[in-house]
This record gives structure tokens, C-alpha cells and sequence, in this order.
């Protein structure tokens, strides 16, 4: 493990700062950036147009890549699974989605990326929850999951979601620092609106998220319309005050930034799939401009699952479609979501936790 910072820890005036100190000429400093984040070099070496002893001072006290090694998992809807190897042996997921449109034309290349090692929140349909938090992730480890994705992929992202492992709200210091390096500086790798950070509900976390400007867009992991459904299986639901306090804040964020927001929903069997689900959930999202995610269960059966964990179960695809319908006909804004991946350990968390159990037990 090496202890040199990684240089993409640097926001831009850092950067300038650091060419300063290090007596280098003004023009470095966007040399460098540019390096970083539109040639996706991950070592000084690929910085050809810096002289070799400049290099070599960068390398004296930085690092450029986050990754000891990745393994990369190919799905055949053209997906793509990364699990990454961090310095300290952690490892964490990424995964690449590819959207097209109906003539088959490349619409979006997004990708969902993770902000924690594990999470603490224990949100019971999800496999990330049951590793518990073993730390944050830096915003140098955020970013280098996009650069690698590009780098051996030979593609150029339009999209990212904070969606992967962990809450992205209770590691905003590092997100923030990982947003602002990349769509700021000299050259602006991703708009903010081409951003969107989802939380499961962390209320100071939403209001800080406000005062970002430009801002990005914000999801927020429904799920329930009623906090007696959501207390069961979002435990910061009952924590953070319920739903009231949590749609308030909700819409203040869309008055302050006017940006659209996503209400990501998972239909289990019995619990949150009725026609008065539907119409609360329609009614939910007519309180700002907004639009419902329905998104199919990822099996976390793996995890050996006990309490509400073990009892959800996915509702099939005709109840699926006539829930949406439902919302429709109750005036919210709904689509069955995409899913990706299915074949290659779809379930967040799933890899990360697989191998971390194969490790313990070798």
C-alpha cells in the first residue's frame, strides 16, 4: 500500500497552487489537468507533453491511480461490471450501461458509480447494506472508476449516476470534491445536469446538495408510500422523521434548483404494489415535476437474507405494467426502468461481497 496522495485528490486551484510551489511554468497546471481528465492518463508516463524531470517531481509525492487491479464482467445486453481493487485490498463496484435508442443508435453511455466501501444504512432489498460501512470512498476512487471505465472500454461517457455501493449523502465532502473536479477546471469533462446523486433519504445531506451551482439532479430511493412500508425496510426513514419531513425538503430542493426530480421505486410482491400505492405514489410525484423509476428486484438471496430481507419478493411483469399504469392513469409520470446485467452478478454489492467472502475464507 503506498501513502502518496492521489493528484486527482487536487480540485483545480490546488493544482495551481502546486505548479507554483513546485517553481513549474503557469501552463503545466492545464497540462496536467487536461492529462487527467481528457487524455485519462493513470500514470506521469502518458503525460507526453510534460518534460520527463517535471514528471518525475509529480511522482515523487503522487500517485495517479486508485487501482491495485479491476476485473471487468461482460453481460451480453453489452453492460459492463467493474470490480476494483483499492490500494488497501477494499473493493468496490462500477458498473457501465449502455442506452439505446429504437433504431439501435448509442442514446447514452452512463455509468453508476459507488461512494462508500459497504454502507451503513442496512436498507433490507439491498446487498450492499449487509456488508455494513467499512469506510468512504476518496473523490480521487470515485473518479478513477469513470477514467478506468473510458480507458478500457475506448468510450466517452455522457452520464453518471451515484447509484453504486454506499449513500452518496454521507460521504458528500468527498462527492462534491469528485463532482467539482469534473465538471470544472479548464476542461469540463461532464455538464452537471448529465449528474445525478441518489440518496435514500439523508435530509441535511439533500439541503447541502441545494447549494451546489450549478446544481445536479437529485433521486431519491422511494420505495414506499407510506412510512409504515418504508419504516421496514429503509431504516432511516424511521430515524429521519418519516416521509413528511423527507418531501418537504424534497421540494425545496426542485424550488432552489428548478432541476426535475426521480422517485426510484421497487414493487415487492404484497408490500408496496397496490392500487392505493399507485395513487399515492402518482400523488407524490405531482408535488414537483418528477418522474417514477420502476425498478424489477435484483435477487440478494445470496446474502442469506433473515427477517423482511428474506420475505420480499419481486412482483411479476404483468403486475408490473399495471402498476405503472396505474400511476399513469392517477397523473404521475412513470417507466419501467431498464435493467442491466442480469447475467454477470447484477445486484449491487454483489461482486464486492462475493470476493470479500472468498478472501476470508482462503
Amino acid at each position: 500500500m503506498t501513502n502518496k496522495l492521489n493528484i486527482k485528490d487536487l480540485s483545480w486551484e490546488d493544482l495551481n497552487t502546486l505548479t507554483q510551489q513546485l517553481e513549474l511554468p503557469k501552463f503545466r497546471a492545464e497540462q496536467i489537468w487536461r492529462g487527467l481528465y481528457q487524455h485519462l492518463a493513470i500514470s506521469s508516463e502518458e503525460m507526453k507533453l510534460i518534460p520527463k524531470v517535471q514528471r518525475d517531481l509529480l511522482d515523487k509525492n503522487y500517485r495517479f491511480n486508485s487501482f491495485q487491479s479491476y476485473k471487468k464482467f461482460v453481460s451480453i445486453d453489452g453492460s459492463v461490471k467493474f470490480l476494483f481493487e483499492l490500494w488497501d485490498g477494499e473493493k468496490v463496484e462500477a458498473v457501465y450501461m449502455p442506452w439505446h435508442d429504437e433504431e439501435g443508435k448509442l442514446e447514452r453511455a452512463t455509468i453508476c458509480v459507488s461512494s462508500q466501501i459497504g454502507c451503513g444504512l442496512d436498507c433490507k432489498f439491498c446487498a450492499t447494506g449487509t456488508m455494513g460501512l467499512t469506510r468512504n470512498l476518496k473523490a480521487s476512487e470515485i473518479i478513477d472508476q469513470i477514467i478506468t471505465c473510458e480507458k478500457d472500454l475506448g468510450i466517452t461517457l455522457t452520464n453518471i449516476v451515484f447509484m453504486g455501493m454506499g449513500e452518496p449523502l454521507l460521504n458528500f465532502n468527498n462527492v462534491m470534491k469528485s463532482i467539482e473536479n469534473l465538471s470544472g477546471g479548464p476542461f469540463k469533462k461532464f455538464r452537471r445536469k448529465r449528474i445525478t446523486v441518489s440518496t435514500s433519504g439523508v435530509i441535511p445531506g439533500i439541503r447541502k446538495l441545494a447549494e451546489l451551482q450549478p446544481p445536479v439532479k437529485l433521486a431519491l430511493s422511494l420505495h414506499a408510500t407510506t412510512n409504515g412500508a418504508r419504516d421496514k425496510i429503509i431504516p432511516l426513514n424511521q430515524k429521519s422523521g418519516g416521509l413528511n419531513p423527507l418531501l418537504l425538503e424534497i421540494e425545496k430542493y426542485y424550488r432552489k434548483t428548478k432541476m426535475p426530480l426521480t422517485y426510484e421505486y421497487i414493487p415487492f410482491k404484497g408490500l408496496n404494489d397496490t392500487e392505493q400505492d399507485a395513487k399515492r405514489l402518482a400523488k407524490i410525484a405531482k408535488r414537483v415535476p418528477s418522474r417514477v423509476n420502476l425498478i424489477p428486484f435484483n435477487d440478494i438471496s445470496f446474502t442469506e437474507p433473515t427477517g423482511i430481507s428474506a420475505s420480499l419478493r419481486p412482483v411479476d411483469d404483468k403486475k408490473m405494467n399495471e402498476f405503472v399504469n396505474q400511476i399513469k392513469s392517477f397523473g404521475g409520470v412513470a417507466i419501467v426502468r431498464d435493467t442491466f446485467g442480469s447475467d454477470i452478478d447484477a445486484a449491487c454489492g454483489q461482486l464486492a461481497l462475493s470476493e470479500k467472502e472468498s478472501t476470508e475464507n482462503e
